[in-house]
C-alpha cells in the first residue's frame, strides 16, 4: 500500500488530495483540502499574474509541501488547469513554484481535462447516458457521453467569475440573477448539439456551483440524508433554490453562511448558470456529483483501473474491504451466501432483482460496526454504512442497506427511526427490509466460525416448511446450530418453519 498526493492548481483554487492506493487498483482518500486563490481573471493591465496572487499561491503550496512530508507521501502528481495558459507569465510562475516548493507542475491540455472529468463521473455514478457540466471560476467544461464513449465535448472560456460581473450594474438581486442567467444562456445557445439533447440523457453537475445548489436544496426540502454525491433534484426543486437566492442581498465581500465557502456573488452566479442549463437543455432533473477531474486523473494516470468500471458497486465495496476490514473479516463469504439465499428463497420473498444491490451492501458490511464496539455493533453499522463512500447506488438504496445491516435483531427495530426517511423510501421497503435483514442474518450464521465451511445452500419449500440443505467441506455443526436459532424470526417474516440440515 502506498500514499499518493494529487495537487491541482486551478483558475480559482488550489486543491490537495492525499490517498492510499494498492496494486489491485483500490483507492481511498484520507485527506482533502482546497484553498481559494483567484489566479485567472486577476491580471494586471498587461495580462500578467499579480504579485499578490502569486505570493498567496506560493504560501498555500508551501503548506501542501509540508503536509506531504508529514504524511510521508511517496508519489506526488502536480497538475495545472489549462486556463492557466491565459497568463502571459505562467511559465515563470511555474518555475518559481518549482524553485520554492519542489512541485513540478504539468499544465493539462483541454482534452485531458475533459477526459479526466468524464472518467471521474462514469466511475462514480451509474448513469449510462449523461451530459456533464463542470463550472469553475475561469471556465465551463461540458461533456456528453453515451455508455462507454464520449459523444461531444466543449469548453466555454469563462466561468462563474465572469458571469458574476453581471451583478455589478443591477439595481436588485433579482434583476442581477436574470442578467446572469441570460448571459450564460446565450453562450449555451451557440452550441448546436446542446439545444437538441435527447430526453434519455441525464444532467450531471460537477463542482462547487452544483454542490452548493444541492446543499441548499436539501436544506429547503429537509432532506433526511446528508450525502452530496448522487443527490438528485428536480427542475422544480431547483427553482425553489433560485427563488431563495433572488431574495438575498448579494454582496461580493460576504459569503452565504452555512452553505458555501465562496463569495456570495460567485455562489449566486453558479446557481444562475445552472438555471440557464435547465432552460436550454430542458432537463427534468439534476444529479450532483462530488467526483470529477481529480478522481478521473488518478484512475486514468495513476491506477490501472478498467474505465469505465463495469461494476461500480462491487468496486466500491472492494475498496472498503481493502482498506478498512480486519484480518478475520468474512464479509466476502457472507456476501456470497446472502446472494445464494436470495435466489433460493425467491418464491417466498418475491422481491425483484433490483434489491440485490441493497443486499450486496448490507451483507458485505454486516460487521463494519465492530470497528467501533463489538456489543450491539449492528447499531454502529447503520451510521457507518450511511456515511460510507458507495458508488453505483441511489440514496434510497444506501438508506435501505443501512437499515438491513442494522436490523439483525428485528425485535429491536425502531419504527420511529424508519419514519425519518419516509420521503425517500418506498411503501413496500419496510417489508423488504425485514426479509433482506433475515437473509443477511442467515448468511452470517452459515459462516459463524469464519472457516468458509458452507460452500452452497439448497432450499426445498414444502407446504408450511423450508428445508435448508447445506453443502459443506468439513464439520459444520456450529453453523447449523446458529442458523437453526433463527427459526423463530424466520417464521415471523416468511411464515414458514425452518429446518437446517
Amino acid at each position: 500500500m502506498e500514499k499518493l498526493a494529487v495537487i491541482h492548481l486551478g483558475s480559482s483554487k488550489v486543491n490537495l488530495t492525499l490517498a492510499y492506493h494498492n496494486q489491485d487498483g483500490n483507492y481511498v482518500v484520507f485527506h482533502d483540502v482546497s484553498e481559494p486563490v483567484k489566479i485567472v481573471d486577476d491580471f494586471d493591465g498587461e495580462g500578467l499574474l499579480r504579485m499578490a496572487r502569486s505570493n498567496e499561491a506560493l504560501v498555500v503550496l508551501k503548506m501542501f509541501r509540508m503536509m506531504c512530508e508529514v504524511n510521508k507521501v511517496s508519489n506526488i502528481y502536480a497538475v495545472g488547469s489549462h486556463s492557466l495558459k491565459t497568463l502571459k507569465n505562467y511559465r515563470s510562475f511555474l518555475d518559481e513554484i518549482y524553485n520554492i516548493t519542489g512541485f513540478k507542475f504539468r499544465i493539462l491540455e483541454e482534452n485531458e481535462e475533459l477526459s479526466n472529468l468524464y472518467c471521474g463521473v462514469v466511475n462514480s455514478l451509474d448513469i449510462p447516458k449523461g451530459v456533464i457540466f463542470n463550472i469553475s471560476g475561469g471556465s465551463t467544461r461540458i461533456v456528453q457521453y453515451s455508455r462507454r464513449n464520449i459523444v461531444n465535448q466543449v469548453v466555454i472560456p469563462f466561468g462563474s467569475y465572469e458571469v458574476a460581473k453581471s451583478l455589478e450594474n443591477a439595481s436588485s438581486t433579482s434583476e442581477g440573477c436574470d442578467a446572469m442567467v441570460k448571459k450564460f444562456r446565450d453562450s449555451l445557445m451557440e452550441i448546436d448539439w446542446l439545444r437538441n439533447i435527447d430526453p434519455e440523457y441525464s444532467f450531471i453537475g460537477v463542482g462547487n456551483s452544483f454542490l452548493n445548489a444541492g446543499k441548499l436544496s436539501r436544506k429547503l426540502r429537509k432532506y433526511p440524508v446528508d450525502i452530496a454525491h448522487n443527490y438528485v433534484m428536480s427542475n422544480g426543486q431547483f427553482d425553489d433554490v433560485l427563488k431563495l437566492i433572488k431574495t438575498l442581498e448579494i454582496d461580493k465581500t460576504k459569503k452565504v453562511k452555512g452553505i458555501s465557502s465562496e463569495r456570495a456573488d460567485i455562489f449566486a452566479a453558479g446557481i444562475c448558470m445552472t438555471k440557464a442549463i435547465f432552460d436550454v437543455c430542458k432537463f427534468e432533473n439534476l444529479t450532483v456529483s462530488e467526483r470529477g477531474m481529480n478522481l478521473g486523473f488518478v484512475l486514468g494516470n495513476v491506477i490501472s483501473t478498467e474505465k469505465p468500471v463495469s461494476d461500480l458497486l462491487g468496486y466500491s465495496l472492494d475498496n472498503i474491504s481493502s482498506f478498512y476490514e480486519g484480518e478475520y473479516s468474512n464479509s466476502k463469504q457472507v456476501g456470497e451466501l446472502a446472494l445464494i439465499l436470495f435466489r433460493q428463497l425467491k418464491v417466498l420473498h418475491k422481491l425483484p432483482r433490483g434489491y440485490t444491490k441493497i443486499l450486496r451492501i448490507a451483507s458485505a458490511m454486516h460487521d463494519c460496526g465492530q470497528r467501533i464496539k463489538f456489543y450491539e455493533h449492528e447499531k454502529n453499522s447503520f451510521h457507518i454504512l450511511l456515511n460510507s463512500e458507495i458508488y453505483g447506488v441511489s440514496h434510497r438504496e444506501i438508506v435501505m442497506a443501512s437499515f438491513v445491516s442494522a436490523c439483525q435483531n428485528l425485535s429491536d427495530f425502531d419504527l420511529a427511526e424508519w419514519i425519518k426517511y419516509k420521503d425517500i423510501l418506498l411503501e413496500e421497503d419496510l417489508d423488504a427490509m425485514r426479509k433482506l435483514a433475515l437473509i443477511v442474518r442467515l448468511a452470517e450464521a452459515l459462516d459463524k466460525s469464519h472457516r468458509n465451511v458452507v460452500q452452497d445452500v439448497s432450499c426445498d419449500i414444502l407446504g408450511d416448511s423450508v428445508i435448508m440443505k447445506t453443502i459443506v467441506t468439513m464439520d459444520a455443526s456450529i453453523e447449523i446450530r446458529e442458523t437453526a436459532k433463527i427459526g423463530q424470526d424466520f417464521r415471523k417474516v416468511y411464515k414458514k418453519t425452518l429446518e437446517v440440515l
